[in-house]
C-alpha cells in the first residue's frame, strides 16, 4: 500500500464534493479519477498530494511516499530566467545518472514538442499553453512513487499525447490521472474511480470492463430500491393492521416489524442519491439542406509573415453530410484555416468557394463571441427575442444551466461552461454547416459523449479541429492532415497518423545540427554575458557621474583656493577619463548585443 483515504470528506460551502471515502493506491495502480466539472477531482488530487487538509478523515501514507502533482508553472521574474533546456535539465540531473542527462532531456522537450531549433528560448518568452506543456515535462522528469496528473494532455496535440501514452506506460510508479480523453484512459488505467452524487464508486479492469460495471452496479441499485420501496410498503400495512388488532401478541408482532421497517428505510435513504449522473443532451435541430458541393478549396495559401507560409496549397473537397476533421501537429496552422474558411482572415493565395444555401455556425476556441457584461439568460435571450421567459431557461437547461445559473454572469463561467453556453447559442441558429475549433476543451467525459451522439446524428457538414482521438474517431469520415503547411487528405486516420509520429520524435542526430545547436548555444551565452556587462558598466558610470557632480560642486565652493582648485582639477580630469572609457566600452558591447540577437531571433523566429 502506498496511501489510503480512511473516512474522507470534504465539503465546498454547504455541498459535500464527497463524504466517508475510503480507498486504497497500491503499487501498480494507474487510476482514472473521473466526474463532471466541479465534482471535486482536482479537490481530491490535492488532497492526495498534501496541499489540502480533508474537512473530515485522514490520508495514510507510506512513510517514504514521494508524489509528484502536475501543477501550473508560473513565473517568478526575481528568480532566474532560464532556457527549456536548462529548465527540465535541472530536475532531471537530481534523478539520472550523469551520461544519459543529455538523452533525456532532449526525449521529454521533442516528446512534448518542443522543436530543437526552441530549446534555447527562454522560459520567460513562453506561452501558457507552452507552459503547460513545460510544467508536464518537469513533473514527469520527478522520479516519484505516486504521480498525480491534473488533465495532463491539454494543449499537446495528437501525437505528443500518444508519445505521453508510450512514456507513462513505461513508468514504473503508481498514477492518479484525471483527463477527459478517453483514447488515453483506455491505454493506461487499470482501475476507475467515479465522483457521484458525492460519493466515489471504485471499478477495476479496463474502461470497457467499467462502463460494463457500472452499468450493472446502477441497475442492481435501482432494482434494490424498488424492492425496497415495496417491502417497506408491504411493511407499513402489516404494522398497522397489527395494531389496530391490539391483543398482546399482535402488538410484539408490530414492534418486530417497526425495528425491521426502521432498517430498512435507512438502507433506503443511503442509496436513493445513488442516480446515474448524464451529461447535457445536447439536441441539435436539423438544419435545411446544402447543395451537393458543400465547398471546395483549391491552393490555398496564407502567411503572416513574408518569410515562411503557415500553409501552402492547402486543396480539398466536402460534400453534404461529410465531417472533417483537421489533423495536426501544434502550430500548423489549423486554426488559421478555420478562420480562413469562415473570412475572418483575409488575403490568401487560392480560392474557397462554398456552395449553395450555406450557414455557418462558427465556435472558436477562446469562445470570442460571448458578451463578458450579460448573464446567461440574456446572452441567449438576444437571438430568440420573441421567445418567453420559460421557454429560453428551458433551452438552456439542456445544456446545463439550471434554476438560478441562468443568472450567471457570462465572465463568472467557467471553461466548460462557457464551452456549453457558446454551442446552446449556434445551435440556436440551425446552421448547416458547423465549423467547430476544440469542441471538447474543458467539457467533462459525460458531456463530451453527449455532444459526440448530437454531431453523429446531425446531417449537415462539419469541419473541426480536436486532440480527442476518440471524438475524431467517431465523428469524422473524412480527414486532412497538415504537415509542414502542406496537406494531405485520407478517409482512413492510421495512415495519418503513423506518417506523422514516424516524423514526429525523432532527434536529429546529425553533426551538423549539434554543432548549430551548441553554436546558438555559446550566442545564448554570449547575449547573457553582455546584458551583464552592460548592466555592470551602466551602474559603475552612474557613480562617476556622482563622484563628478561632487568635484564640480566642490570647484565652485573652493573657487578662491588655487592649488585646492588645481587637485579638483586634476581629480575630475580623472574621472571623466574613466567615464569616456566605460562609454565606450558601453558602445562595443550594445554593438555586440545587438549582432548576436539578430542572429539569435533569426534562429528562433524572434
Amino acid at each position: 500500500m502506498l496511501l489510503r483515504l480512511e473516512n474522507v470528506s470534504h465539503n465546498f460551502g454547504e455541498f459535500y464534493l464527497f463524504y466517508d471515502v475510503d480507498l486504497v493506491i497500491n503499487q501498480n495502480d494507474r487510476i482514472a479519477l473521473i466526474g463532471k466539472n466541479g465534482a471535486g477531482k482536482t479537490t481530491l488530487l490535492n488532497i492526495i498530494s498534501g496541499n489540502i487538509e480533508p474537512i473530515e478523515g485522514r490520508v495514510l501514507k507510506r512513510n517514504d511516499l514521494n508524489i509528484s502533482l502536475l501543477k501550473q508553472y508560473r513565473l517568478d521574474l526575481n528568480k532566474t530566467d532560464p532556457t527549456l533546456y536548462d529548465f527540465i535539465k535541472e530536475s532531471v540531473s537530481k534523478n539520472t545518472p550523469e551520461h544519459i542527462v543529455d538523452k533525456t532531456v532532449r526525449s521529454l522537450l521533442v516528446g512534448l514538442g518542443f522543436e530543437e531549433s526552441q530549446w534555447n528560448r527562454n522560459v520567460s518568452g513562453l506561452s501558457g499553453g507552452e507552459l503547460t506543456r513545460l510544467s508536464l515535462g518537469k513533473t514527469l522528469s520527478e522520479k516519484s512513487d505516486l504521480l498525480l496528473l491534473d488533465e495532463p494532455t491539454n494543449h499537446l496535440d495528437l501525437f505528443s499525447i500518444d508519445w505521453l501514452i508510450n512514456y507513462l506506460k513505461n513508468y514504473k510508479g503508481a498514477m492518479v490521472i484525471v483527463s477527459h480523453d478517453r483514447t488515453f484512459l483506455k491505454q493506461l488505467c487499470n482501475k476507475y474511480w467515479e465522483i457521484n452524487n458525492s460519493k466515489i464508486w471504485e471499478f477495476k479492469g479496463t474502461y470497457k470492463e467499467y462502463i460494463q460495471s457500472r452499468e450493472i452496479y446502477i441497475n442492481s441499485v435501482n432494482s434494490r430500491k424498488q424492492n425496497l420501496q415495496k417491502e417497506i410498503e408491504r411493511l407499513e400495512k402489516m404494522i398497522e393492521r397489527y395494531r389496530s388488532w391490539a391483543t398482546e401478541k399482535m402488538v410484539r408482532q408490530a414492534v418486530i416489524r417497526e425495528r425491521k421497517l426502521e432498517e430498512l428505510k435507512n438502507e433506503l435513504e443511503e442509496i436513493q442519491n445513488i442516480e446515474e449522473e448524464k451529461g447535457i443532451d445536447v439536441k441539435i435541430p436539423q438544419p435545411t439542406k446544402t447543395g451537393y458541393k458543400v465547398v471546395e478549396v483549391k491552393d490555398l495559401s496564407f502567411s503572416y509573415n513574408e518569410e515562411q507560409k503557415l500553409l501552402e496549397n492547402i486543396s480539398f473537397e466536402l460534400y453534404e453530410g461529410e465531417k472533417l476533421a483537421i489533423l495536426g501537429k501544434n502550430g500548423c496552422g489549423k486554426s488559421t484555416l478555420l478562420k480562413l474558411l469562415i473570412g475572418e482572415l483575409e488575403n490568401h493565395e487560392g480560392s474557397i468557394e462554398w456552395g449553395y444555401n450555406i450557414k455557418i455556425g462558427y465556435l472558436d476556441q477562446v469562445i470570442s463571441n460571448l458578451s463578458q457584461e450579460y448573464d446567461v439568460l440574456n446572452e441567449t435571450w438576444e437571438l430568440v427575442k420573441d421567445w418567453k421567459d420559460f421557454e429560453v431557461r428551458k433551452y438552456l437547461g439542456r445544456f446545463g444551466f439550471y434554476s438560478s445559473e441562468v443568472f450567471k454572469k457570462v465572465s463568472e463561467l467557467s471553461g466548460g461552461e462557457l464551452t456549453r453556453l457558446a454551442l446552446a447559442k449556434i445551435l440556436l441558429e440551425k446552421p448547416n454547416v458547423l465549423i467547430l475549433d476544440e469542441p471538447t476543451n474543458h467539457l467533462d467525459i459525460l458531456t463530451i459523449e453527449s455532444l459526440e451522439q448530437a454531431l453523429k446524428e446531425y446531417t449537415g457538414a462539419i469541419i473541426f479541429v480536436s486532440h480527442d482521438q476518440s471524438f475524431i474517431e467517431n465523428i469524422s469520415n473524412k480527414f486532412l492532415l497538415i504537415d509542414n503547411g502542406e496537406s494531405k487528405i485520407s478517409e482512413n486516420i492510421e495512415p495519418l497518423l503513423e506518417e506523422i509520429k514516424n516524423n514526429s520524435f525523432k532527434i536529429k542526430k546529425e553533426k551538423k545540427v549539434n554543432e548549430e545547436y551548441e553554436q546558438n548555444k555559446k550566442i545564448k551565452n554570449r547575449i547573457k554575458t553582455l546584458n551583464k556587462e552592460i548592466s555592470r558598466i551602466r551602474v559603475e558610470s552612474e557613480l562617476l557621474f556622482e563622484k563628478l557632480d561632487s568635484v564640480e560642486a566642490k570647484l565652485f565652493e573652493y573657487g578662491d583656493d588655487y592649488n585646492k582648485v588645481l587637485e579638483l582639477i586634476e581629480e575630475k580630469n580623472k574621472l571623466e577619463k574613466e567615464l569616456t572609457k566605460l562609454q565606450k566600452l558601453e558602445s562595443k558591447y550594445v554593438e555586440e548585443l545587438n549582432q548576436h540577437t539578430q542572429i539569435s531571433n533569426n534562429n528562433y523566429g524572434g
